[in-house]
């Protein structure tokens, strides 16, 4: 395939900052001149506001096979901008393209196990029916449920329009350059080494992270007046919970009636003090 990229990526060991990071990602431009900021993975987390939400479940049979069922959930993801703490701009390491596609597929599982990956793919040309076609730069965030997980979630988006949030955490192939903040402004992805023809030089034996795993992951949906979407700040420096976490039951507090009893029977006199005041000024009117 004729991947679309505009400028060289190579893997250094120079770092600057050893007891920081030991290896960086650089970008260079054609006469192999650095011209980006040292990248290292990004280990914090991300948020997109997941729109467009679609539940589609599909009937497919061949001749002399049985019919299959296939459910899914569609939506596209938007990265937040709504919060200075959530705003990033992403794009592939050897581009200068800022990325439009994000989607999200959330698939019900056929043997009840579970698991979240993400794909994606710098942009690229590909041949359809003797027609050259151009695919953009694209991420797609996948999610396998157990059939209860999913209908829960399918349920309650065929119920209405909720607004979804979207949290990533610790995902590999993501860099941006280092600081001590938990925020980033820019996010650089680096999908497979060979597509994307980065150099490693003097870095051989490093195995950079590549789109694939994921930390952690958080899909919240939202219905009612208050349903904003927006991350509150405290909720940017948590770990995300689990898909439709439970908050556990509080139990009920216990009630020492003994120690009722003598507390009401301490009021008593001053009970019948008070109802005797307020006959007596009943008479005297």
């Amino acid at each position: 395939m004729d991947y679309k990229l505009e400028k060289p990526v190579r893997i250094s060991t120079k770092s600057p900052h050893q007891n920081l990071y030991s290896w960086f990602i650089e970008e260079l431009d054609p006469a192999t001149k650095k011209i980006s900021p040292n990248y290292v993975p990004w280990g914090w987390s991300l948020y997109f506001d997941a729109k467009d939400l679609t539940v589609v479940r599909s009937l497919e049979f061949e001749t002399d096979k049985k019919s299959d069922v296939n459910e899914h959930i569609h939506g596209r993801l938007a990265p937040q901008t709504s919060d200075r703490r959530a705003a990033a701009n992403y794009s592939f390491f050897g581009t200068n393209r800022k990325i439009e596609s994000f989607t999200l597929r959330i698939v019900k599982s056929k043997d009840d196990q579970e698991s979240f990956h993400v794909f994606g793919s710098p942009s690229y040309e590909h041949e359809w029916d003797f027609e050259n076609l151009l695919q953009n730069d694209t991420v797609e965030v996948e999610i396998v449920l157990p059939a209860s997980r999913f209908e829960r979630i399918a349920s309650f988006i065929e119920s209405g329009n909720p607004k979804a949030v979207v949290t990533l955490g610790g995902v590999h192939g993501f860099y941006s350059e280092w600081s001590p903040s938990i925020r980033t402004t820019d996010i650089k992805i680096l999908a497979n080494l060979s597509d994307q023809k980065v150099a490693k030089e003097d870095a051989a034996e490093i195995d950079p992270p590549v789109l694939g795993k994921i930390g952690s992951f958080a899909f919240r949906l939202l219905k009612g007046e208050g349903a904003t979407g927006k991350i509150k700040a405290e909720e940017t420096e948590a770990d995300p919970p689990s898909i439709f976490e439970e908050r556990p039951v509080l139990p009920a507090p216990s009630v020492d009636l003994s120690s009722l009893e003598k507390k009401l029977s301490k009021l008593t006199l001053p009970l019948w003090i008070a109802v005797g005041l307020l006959v007596v000024g009943l008479f005297m009117r």
